[in-house]
């Protein structure tokens, strides 16, 4: 996996293996996001754990090109992307490889019944398939957040401390350029430039378009939270955003790890930018409303 809202999401329901199969040691590789892995003691990357890329990281670039893609190559060689399930020789050692990509699960994007099906599916073929006894139930969609070691109760302590910048009229607007469709920047960079004649913004990551404009701050360069291959920034980044007034995003799932902070969401504080129509605000709203137990519609549209 290399795109970010996937791994994020997937994370949630590999948590949950992992808690309700302590006697196993399982394995995962995915391009970056280890942080939504971390503290679950019987899980370990299959690689390196890598602090930093090997070069500036771009906005919207594959983040694969910096990073040591030898366990990528591997996958991609032996055809993974086209199967749910394969025995392969890694190094010395006989793996099974289980493919977690929505589409091979039959999933939709961050929809949580698809998904336990997907996954209820997928185990009970490991163990029909190799004599396996591993366990996977839901009673809940709610039981998704509540295991202590969820990326939702993890991390909701602050990670960024002494923030001195009152942010209550603040606009945060994500300026993350998705990989997963194709998308036109230009309506959000003409937005971003009409709010900040009379408004204060900060933008998610540096655009030299607004290198003179007084009222737009960055995270990376004001901040100090730069691209991580753990993915840690991304965690950083909603610290600061829910201080804000309103939080604008797009559909990237850079945009989309905000579980820890969920419970303090105000009403009215979250839109999706309408490049796309309602599908992408339609699909994260169930997605919160599973969760919460609600059928709040956190999330609105900006027309």
């Amino acid at each position: 996996m290399n795109h970010i809202g996937d791994i994020y999401f997937m994370s949630l329901y590999l948590n949950i293996i992992c808690q309700q199969n302590k006697s196993v040691n399982f394995l995962y590789y995915t391009i970056n996001g280890d942080v939504f892995f971390e503290n679950i003691p019987n899980l370990f990357k299959i690689s390196k754990i890598e602090d930093s890329y090997s070069d500036k990281l771009v906005n919207g670039s594959p983040p694969e090109n910096l990073l040591d893609n030898s366990v990528l190559s591997f996958l991609l060689n032996n055809k993974m992307q086209n199967v749910d399930i394969k025995l392969l020789k890694f190094k010395e050692d006989n793996i099974i490889f289980v493919n977690t990509w929505c589409i091979l699960l039959n999933h939709g994007e961050f929809d949580i019944p698809s998904a336990i099906e997907g996954y209820s599916n997928i185990i009970s073929k490991l163990n029909n398939k190799y004599g396996f006894n591993l366990k996977f139930y839901i009673n809940n969609y709610t039981d998704l957040i509540k295991n202590n070691d969820s990326i939702y109760n993890k991390n909701n302590n602050n990670l960024v401390s002494n923030l001195s910048d009152n942010l209550d009229d603040t606009i945060f607007i994500f300026n993350f350029i998705p990989r997963s469709i194709p998308y036109n920047m230009e309506p959000i960079n003409n937005l971003i430039n009409r709010l900040s004649i009379n408004k204060k913004i900060i933008l998610s990551c540096y655009n030299n378009l607004y290198e003179n404009n007084k009222n737009i701050k960055f995270i990376d360069r004001d901040y100090g939270i730069v691209y991580t291959p753990s993915c840690r920034n991304l965690l950083e980044i909603w610290d600061i955003a829910i201080k804000c007034k309103q939080i604008i995003i797009l559909p990237t799932g850079g945009c989309w790890t905000f579980l820890h902070k969920l419970k303090y969401i105000k009403n009215e504080q979250v839109y999706m930018f309408n490049g796309t129509g309602n599908h992408y605000c339609k699909i994260l709203n169930s997605f919160t409303n599973c969760l919460l137990g609600e059928n709040n519609n956190l999330l609105k549209l900006l027309n």
